[in-house]
């Protein structure tokens, strides 16, 4: 899954933005 769940961006805000980051680069 590209895009962090609402649970997993509560648990660690990072996650959502790396996953950003590569979903941008590709």
């Amino acid at each position: 899954v590209v895009v962090a769940t609402e649970e997993e961006v509560r648990r660690n805000p990072r996650a959502r933005s790396a996953k950003l980051r590569a979903w941008e680069k590709s």
